[in-house]
């Protein structure tokens, strides 16, 4: 059956399946047979002579059933049951390797590849646990330990920005329209959108770019430019350019990196790219000096190279300047060169009277708009605008929107613009006109604060013509309503109003003055904390930290990028002054201070005035010790960590003072730790402040010598004691003879004859005020610390450590336990000790000593005192190992 079941388990599920039914079909005709067989005899006729012998067959024929009864049925029936044993077992085996199978399958094709992250594995996630996690993602800035709240909600959403997200989930769903009739449809929304925005920012007749990437229109107005100037450059790509290569024009004053990436994304090495600086000495001196650049594009020219674009400034993302538009477009004319202009000034385009300054960018060959930024619209492109008589050239330098989906991006535009309407429109960039304007008059009245102002425009006005378009050119002159910049960049510097004080270097009105470096820095730093402050207490009033070449650390305030979010109104910058005006008191009195705080720290020995990186304040200082005031110039490593370690420790005390918020560690050019004091919030006295430095200085400094000297002491009394204890161990050993040492033999004679108690040997006090060695002799004498030359004082109470170090168990190769540590008393006069004691020892070596000594101070009439408890370690040799305080 074995057999058997191993030939038919081996069988697949059909298999088993015929067989089974094979067998079933040879059991019915055995059964077929056998009924049919009975029943022929049954009915057929029986002779005398047949019952005759029937009658005399009977015995065997009961024999036979008999038989089969006891040895044939039993058989077949236990057949069947092994078959049917078999066949079960068949059906299980079959039903486990379809489950293995099953099982295979899914790990092969329903759970994927290995590689799936976890959140894509099987069917997705519920739309609830997806919505959860992005409101963690936007709560907090750690999902997983959710500690650090970062905001509950954007700042501010107008109805205008809910109009422009709306209109982004209904480009969605129209992209899903019928193919023909959404082509149809985009296009209208693309060609109204072109057409507004060219009306409402005076850009007539051009066409329309829009991407998400600000800087993606310049690249291909690049592109446009390139087949224009090379007539083969569609043809033969690069090779067109080898001859004479492109030049592009950029200011000085223009984004970081702005040209770089220009030059990467196009191909070009960085020899195409032409930096042209800003004014010296006439005009702004974050604008365009149009002189070097004429220069420059002449030699360029002699080089047989091609001008090829220019981009200006309509407000220069620092300073919010803008070039001088119509000399470049003069330039640019003369030269045949492509003139670009960005800028946040070309949002005053749809006022009624804009700017001259910003109004000749109407002239240019193409603007790049971010209404997204001046309106407050989330999530919405940018535009740029162009003029080109060929659409074939736009169209081969990806200007021209052929997809569906690029031209339905203009359909938050198309919503909005419609929403808020011409007014709306002007409405949001009066508001933050209006807010610049308000912050530069408040700023103007303080005498610390410099304004950024605007340059003066070095251009003439000329009127000329008939005497009609002479007097509309005068009446326009004086009617029109100029918009300053909505940028105000304002620093702290030193005051201006007072006598003999220097200005700063952007108010210094053509006379180029040199400032002081070191205290250029101090202003910076200075500025650098204001920035922290004011940001903290009015978030509402965005201010960025900005540094320049020509005015170092300034703040600046651009309400046209952040007034749509952050809901910035007159109050809030009313508040933005009051607290300007606080801080700028603390600083004038810590600007006051810097001088009498500078000689008081100079006459105190050990502390000098360092200069620390990026701190501004009161002034750092230095803690240096008297060892390494001749070696700072060639400090070595050693001296550097000590100097480290007692300045770090100088200020954590310092902190820990009534004043410790004006205390912050630093560090100087050689990375040296040293103490900041930062501005003074309130009046005080600088003398007093640098007393507390100093003294606090001397105590860590005192510390760290007490502590020095005191581990030399004990180190060299460890080792004398262990010398002397050595030396007295081998004399008792010569004096115990040779039998006191064997085992077993030594206890018998110690028993036999016991050796007296005051033959141990003695353990070794160390006197810490003069550093000398004496006996513990007196101690186990009278059970009590006794000084030398001092009557004996009366015990104190014990303390819980000589309580645990009282008793010293025997040794189990002595016979008798002589010496043990005693409870330590305290002495009521001035000294402090080390105690050296000992059990009797029969071992002679001492092979290594651990020092754990801790020390607490305990004032008995003015006298500080210090008990070490010592005993021994290894082969029962003293050593100093734990401490008993004295209680006075």
């Amino acid at each position: 059956m074995k057999a058997m079941y191993l030939d038919v388990a081996s069988l697949h599920r059909p298999e088993i399946s015929k067989l089974r039914s094979e067998f079933a079909s040879v059991e019915s005709n055995m059964a077929t047979k056998m009924t049919l067989g009975e029943e022929a005899a049954a009915a057929a006729p029986v002779s005398p002579n047949k019952m005759e012998k029937e009658g005399t067959k009977k015995k065997p024929v009961a024999i036979e059933d008999k038989f089969h009864s006891l040895f044939i049925d039993p058989a077949i029936n236990k057949m069947n049951e092994n078959m049917k044993d078999t066949f079960k077992q068949l059906d299980d085996l079959t039903k486990q390797m379809e489950k293995e199978r099953e099982e295979r399958w899914k790990t092969r094709h329903v759970k994927g590849r290995q590689d799936i992250p976890g959140p894509l594995e099987g069917s997705g996630q519920k739309i609830e646990d997806i919505i959860s996690l992005i409101e963690d993602l936007i709560m907090y800035e750690d999902e997983e330990r959710k500690e650090k709240k970062a905001m509950a909600s954007p700042d501010h959403l107008d109805d205008v920005a809910h109009v422009s997200m709306m209109a982004q989930g209904l480009g969605a769903y129209i992209s899903t329209l019928d193919s023909n009739h959404l082509q149809k449809l985009s296009t209208r929304i693309l060609s109204d959108t072109t057409l507004w925005l060219s009306r409402l920012f005076r850009f007539t007749d051009t066409s329309a770019y829009y991407h998400t990437d600000d800087r993606e229109g310049l690249i291909r107005l690049c592109r446009l430019v390139l087949h224009n100037k090379y007539e083969k450059y569609g043809t033969e790509g690069f090779n067109a350019l080898y001859t004479k290569p492109p030049v592009i024009y950029i200011s000085s004053a223009s984004r970081a990196g702005l040209g770089q990436h220009i030059c990467f994304q196009l191909g070009l090495p960085l020899s195409s790219l032409c930096t042209v600086p800003c004014n010296t000495v006439f005009g702004s001196q974050h604008t365009m000096d149009i002189a070097s650049l004429g220069r420059l594009i002449k030699d360029d020219i002699a080089s047989s190279k091609v001008p090829l674009l220019l981009v200006a400034n309509a407000g220069t993302p620092l300073a919010g300047h803008s070039d001088n538009l119509s000399r470049l477009r003069e330039l640019c004319d003369e030269f045949k060169i492509w003139l670009h202009v960005e800028g946040d000034n070309l949002a005053a385009l749809p006022l009624g009277s804009p700017p001259s300054s910003v109004l000749a960018a109407k002239k240019a060959n193409s603007i790049t708009l971010t209404p997204s930024v001046w309106l407050g619209l989330p999530a919405v492109p940018a535009v740029t605008l162009y003029k080109v008589s060929d659409p074939a050239t736009a169209l081969a330098a990806g200007l021209c929107s052929t997809q569906i989906h690029e031209k339905l991006s203009a359909l938050p535009l198309w919503v909005t613009l419609q929403f808020m309407g011409h007014k709306g429109v002007i409405k949001k960039v009066k508001h933050a006109a209006d807010l610049s304007l308000h912050m530069a008059q408040k700023l103007n009245s303080m005498s610390t604060i410099h304004l950024n102002d605007a340059p003066k425009q070095d251009n003439e006005i000329v009127i000329s013509g008939s005497f009609r378009e002479v007097l509309g050119q005068t009446i326009k002159l004086f009617v029109q309503e100029d918009v300053v910049s909505t940028v105000v960049v304002f620093r702290y510097d030193e005051d201006k109003g007072k006598p003999g004080a220097d200005k700063a270097p952007y108010a210094s009105e053509g006379e180029n003055v040199k400032p002081d470096v070191a205290l250029q820095k101090v202003y910076d730093s200075l500025n650098r904390w204001l920035f922290d402050k004011l940001q903290q207490d009015v978030p509402q009033v965005k201010i960025d930290l900005i540094e320049t070449d020509n005015d170092g650390v300034c703040l600046r305030f651009s309400p046209l990028q952040s007034v749509a979010y952050k809901a910035t109104s007159s109050d809030d910058v009313n508040q933005f002054i009051e607290s300007l005006e606080k801080y700028v008191i603390q600083l004038n009195n810590t600007i006051k201070s810097r001088e009498s705080f500078q000689k008081e720290v100079e006459v105190r020995d050990s502390l000098s005035i360092v200069e620390a990186v990026h701190f501004g304040g009161l002034g750092a200082v230095q803690y240096i010790p008297e060892l390494w005031q001749s070696r700072l110039e060639d400090l070595p490593d050693n001296g550097k960590t000590e100097i480290d370690a007692l300045n770090s420790d100088l200020l954590s005390r310092l902190q820990s003072s009534e004043d410790g918020h004006l205390f912050s560690l630093q560090r100087k050019v050689n990375d040296t730790v040293c103490v900041g004091v930062g501005v003074l919030s309130a009046n005080i006295e600088i003398e007093e402040l640098v007393d507390l430095i100093h003294t606090l200085g001397k105590e860590v400094e005192d510390s760290s010598k007490f502590l020095e000297t005191m581990a030399e002491i004990i180190r060299k009394g460890i080792d004398a004691a262990n010398e002397e204890l050595k030396r007295e161990n081998e004399s008792k050993m010569i004096e115990e003879g040779v039998l006191r040492q064997i085992p077993w033999v030594g206890s018998f004679v110690n028993w036999w004859s016991p050796m007296p108690k005051e033959a141990g040997v003695k353990g070794r006090s160390l006197n810490l005020s003069s550093g000398e060695l004496e006996s513990t002799e007196p101690t186990y004498k009278y059970h009590m610390q006794i000084q030398q030359d001092s009557p004996v004082s009366s015990p104190t109470k014990t303390t819980p450590v000589a309580n645990d170090l009282k008793e010293n168990p025997a040794d189990p190769g002595t016979g008798d336990n002589d010496g043990e540590m005693t409870t330590e008393k305290a002495p009521e006069t001035e000294g402090t000790v080390i105690t050296v004691s000992t059990s009797n020892a029969t071992n002679t070596s001492t092979t290594e000593s651990e020092l754990s000594a801790t020390e607490e101070s305990g004032k008995t009439g003015g006298i500080s005192q210090t008990e070490i408890g010592v005993e021994a370690m290894e082969d029962k040799v003293p050593v100093l190992n734990h401490v008993a305080p004295t209680e006075g």
